[in-house]
């Protein structure tokens, strides 16, 4: 019978992590010691996390590579990435890519399946933080099912009945047995609950995330910003609303993030630095710590040339604007100049050790995105002149003149917003997302074409294996 072995012994250099995990639905003996104390727990998420900064998951290809090169921000001479450039998604080569995401993903989801069923056999009396356990767990098993989700199922607004009956897994047992497909709107259903429930027993981080966070902060209920916190998923359930297009509940989700007060724009002074290879301690809701995302993205990709700005890709910002100022730098590597996009990794690959401030790694959720929600929701409901309160927001924050003081004042439009989320997002794996919800028509570089917005092409291909295993 195949093992799960989970790693936990990487470098995690303010949580004390000593023991790795070697599990299967069968070790109910190494599963009565490992969840037996706090710290068996505490190592269990920890080893969750760390895995989920691997090249395959967060760390690189469902955060930045894939998401990016589909969306066209990047493009790429990648002989396995080069046909998601060209949104075609038959070869083999891509198959591959998927299969590699999908697993990693589900075997993630297993890991926090076995928390979960092995918290569900203690209480508060057993842990004083059995409810952010718990939390953590639900919030994290629902985020990756909905990036899998996004990733490999048609949209809720698809036309395709058939393809919306059987999306993905949603997978809630630790076991080997297979679990049915459900339906997007299913999906969508479960992620909700498990979110809404994460909410519910993350409520101590109120008081655990200070207003003003400095960094250096250790043990569990230090650093909440690297767990997923109880912010996090209410910034997770503006996110999955948003998508699912229920804009209501949408806005009541990220105005509690919002209203919070938890969360800050970061300094002009400081937009060129405060999150590169950080997480950033004002605008970051919940991020991922890692030492490693500077040596595969920049080293294997940008440096390599396998990334690469496709040659319009100043066009979206205007000449003023800090964040083409700061994010971008010109660098010359192997004989060639190329615009490289370094506001999430450091160009001068520093792998020098945690010091304070920012931890190492990169943001999963930031504020500027319940901004642009709240700013969605309001024109919807016809408030424009609100909706673009929140808008300049954003705008004002990152040194532009606000809507409301330009020359020609005019009410912000839905363009003006998704405008917005793309230079915001630039090379942080979601401007993709924003098109597939809008089943946008995307100008394809490498086919010097546009191609009309459709399911084919905003649907990745679930794995063969997949099926197969289910036949057997």
């Amino acid at each position: 019978m195949r093992k799960i072995w989970l790693l936990l012994c990487m470098s995690f250099p303010f949580f004390g992590c000593e023991n790795f995990l070697n599990i299967n639905p069968d070790s109910e003996v190494v599963n009565e010691d490992m969840f037996s104390t706090p710290e068996g727990v505490e190592d269990a998420l920890y080893g969750v996390y760390m895995s989920m900064v691997k090249e395959d998951m967060y760390g690189g290809k469902m955060s930045v590579v894939v998401p990016e090169i589909l969306a066209q921000n990047f493009t790429t001479s990648d002989e396995h990435l080069f046909y998601f450039s060209r949104l075609e998604f038959n070869n083999t080569s891509i198959k591959y890519l998927c299969r590699d995401m999908w697993q990693v993903s589900y075997l993630v989801i297993s890991y926090l399946n076995n928390i979960i069923e092995n918290l569900e056999r203690k209480s508060e009396k057993d842990f004083p933080y059995y409810k952010l356990y718990r939390g953590e767990a639900l919030g994290l098993r629902a985020a990756i099912h909905f990036d899998i989700l996004r990733l490999f199922a048609v949209h809720l607004n698809s036309a395709d009945e058939n393809a919306k009956k059987e999306a993905i897994p949603y997978v809630t047992k630790y076991t080997f047995k297979v679990t049915p497909f459900s339906s997007v709107e299913e999906i969508y259903d479960k992620i909700i609950a498990d979110l809404k429930e994460a909410e519910a027993c993350l409520v101590e981080d109120k008081s655990l995330m200070p207003t003003v966070r400095k960094g250096s902060e250790s043990g569990f209920t230090g650093a909440r910003e690297l767990h997923f916190n109880y912010y996090a998923a209410q910034a997770m359930l503006a996110r999955v609303y948003w998508m699912k297009g229920d804009l209501e509940n949408a806005k009541k989700y990220a105005d509690k993030v919002i209203q919070s007060g938890k969360f800050t724009f970061a300094i002009k002074s400081t937009l060129g630095t405060f999150m590169t290879r950080r997480v950033s301690l004002s605008e970051t809701i919940w991020g991922l710590y890692t030492t490693n995302i500077s040596a595969y993205l920049y080293d294997k990709q940008m440096k390599s040339n396998v990334l690469k700005l496709p040659s319009n890709w100043a066009s979206i910002y205007e000449e003023d604007d800090l964040r083409l100022k700061k994010w971008f730098v010109t660098k010359e590597f192997e004989g060639g100049v190329k615009g490289v996009c370094v506001k999430i990794m450091d160009e001068n690959n520093d792998a020098s050790p945690y010091t304070g401030g920012g931890y190492l790694g990169f943001g999963m959720i930031r504020i500027p995105e319940m901004y642009y929600i709240m700013a969605e929701a309001l024109l919807a409901e016809g408030e424009t002149e609100e909706a673009r309160v929140y808008l300049d927001s954003v705008v004002a924050a990152r040194g532009l003149v606000k809507f409301a003081d330009r020359d020609f004042v005019r009410d912000i439009t839905i363009d003006d917003i998704m405008n917005e989320w793309r230079k915001e997002f630039y090379g942080e794996g979601i401007w993709w997302y924003c098109l597939k919800r809008r089943n946008k028509d995307i100008f394809v570089h490498e086919r010097n074409s546009v191609i009309a917005g459709s399911d084919k092409i905003y649907t990745l291909p679930i794995p063969v294996d997949e099926f197969e295993y289910r036949d057997e």
